[in-house]
């Protein structure tokens, strides 16, 4: 059977593209992901899966359904309206849970129990049009000396930048670990319902309805802008398998690790580096992204900082199992001053080439464990300068 629920005025409609993938939304989403962010069991299909899906066999229609997880900071749609087990034995291919929903038995045999249940309320009688299989929702050039001294007033300028690099530091990471925890958890996959579960609908006219799985047809569909399903209405739901990684869409990449200053007179500073980058990826194997890496140490007799800025494309062209290999190149410009024991005085800027090798574990559909082995060219430098320098660093990537 088929139920109306309510109206959505067209500022409900403009949040429910997944708003990861749109250019203009990534900064707000950043921040809404900081904020609130939790995951819900709401799972968006998109109108192509769902167009797939009503060519096959009615009965057959809840066993792969390919869908992403909605945050629950998206208006959840209407609940489907209750529904009371039939009475009677299921028929053959069906068992009765122990919360009595009819369910294809090969569910269990080969998922095991679902991952979502619906809320176990006997008691409550339908209102509205009844939907079989729903249950209740709750709602250039660097200056430098090679003077070993250094003035009071050098170091308290690099004392004060390093302190506003602590809080760029800061930021960079709880965004990554907001995104990470979020975007990068999320499911994204198979899933498998009751063949009559409730389909959500959202009409472009506003217009919100629900279907049984089984019941729907192409024409249902022609003006839809959204469907998704519950995990919590019908008999549950089933995780049946994450997608593989997926990178095609922006990203977000941070990491520390190990980096290098290259000094006057062939010295190198080695300390710890942070770095974090911001792209997008054409293809799944393919990304451009803007990048940052940040070196900074300083105390009361001696301090240096090292700042890079620049663009970075990254390959993955092989994969074994979950661990993807590839090379990247990227340049720009840097910044570094140093001062102090030990140190040379030196300020100023230089451009910089740098190339490498990645390796990442895939953790999910969105998010990777990365390893980076970095070298940069200093091209155009004094002649007392490292032209090479090495570094590494192990991150996270989330697309």
């Amino acid at each position: 059977m088929k139920h109306d629920t309510r109206k959505a005025s067209a500022s409900e409609h403009s949040r429910r593209a997944s708003p990861w993938r749109s250019p203009a939304c990534v900064l707000p989403l950043i921040a809404l992901m900081l904020t609130s962010g939790c995951l819900g069991h709401h799972y968006e299909v998109s109108r192509g899966e769902m167009e797939r899906i009503v060519q096959t066999p009615p009965q057959e229609r809840g066993r792969n359904i390919y869908a992403v997880q909605r945050f629950s900071t998206a208006e959840d749609p209407e609940p489907a309206p209750a529904w009371e087990p039939p009475a009677g034995e299921p028929p053959p291919g069906y068992v009765v849970t122990h919360r009595g929903h009819w369910v294809p038995s090969l569910y269990f045999d080969f998922y095991g129990s679902p991952y979502y249940e619906p809320p176990y309320r006997p008691s409550v009688v339908a209102t509205g049009a009844d939907v079989h299989g729903a249950s209740a929702v709750p709602g250039g050039t660097s200056s430098s000396s090679s003077s070993g001294g250094s003035s009071s007033g050098n170091l308290g300028n690099i004392n004060g930048i390093n302190d506003l690099l602590v809080l760029v530091v800061v930021m960079g990471v709880g965004v990554g670990i907001g995104l990470a925890a979020t975007e990068g958890a999320r499911y994204e996959g198979s899933i498998a319902v009751h063949p009559h579960h409730p389909v959500h609908l959202w009409h472009r006219n506003g217009r919100q309805s629900i279907v049984a799985l089984d019941e729907l047809t192409a024409a249902d569909l022609s003006t839809v802008s959204e469907v998704s399903l519950s995990g919590e209405e019908g008999a549950g739901m089933w995780l049946s398998g994450a997608a593989p990684l997926n990178r095609a869409g922006f990203s977000y990449q941070f990491g520390a690790g190990n980096d290098s200053l290259a000094l006057p007179r062939g010295l190198i500073e080695r300390g710890p580096g942070f770095r974090f980058a911001l792209g997008y990826y054409p293809t799944k194997k393919f990304g451009l992204l803007a990048d940052t890496r940040m070196q900074f140490a300083s105390n009361d007799v001696r301090g240096y900082y090292n700042v890079r800025l620049g663009l970075e494309a990254q390959w993955y062209p092989l994969s074994l199992w979950r661990l993807h290999l590839g090379p990247f190149v990227g340049g720009g410009q840097s910044w570094s001053a140093t001062t102090g024991v030990g140190l040379p005085t030196s300020e100023g800027t230089r451009p910089y080439v740098s190339f490498g090798a990645l390796a990442e574990l895939e953790l999910t559909t969105r998010l990777g464990l990365t390893f980076r082995w970095t070298q940069d060219w200093l091209p155009n430098s004094n002649p007392d300068v490292r032209g090479f320098v090495s570094s590494w660093s192990l991150g996270l990537a989330v697309y």
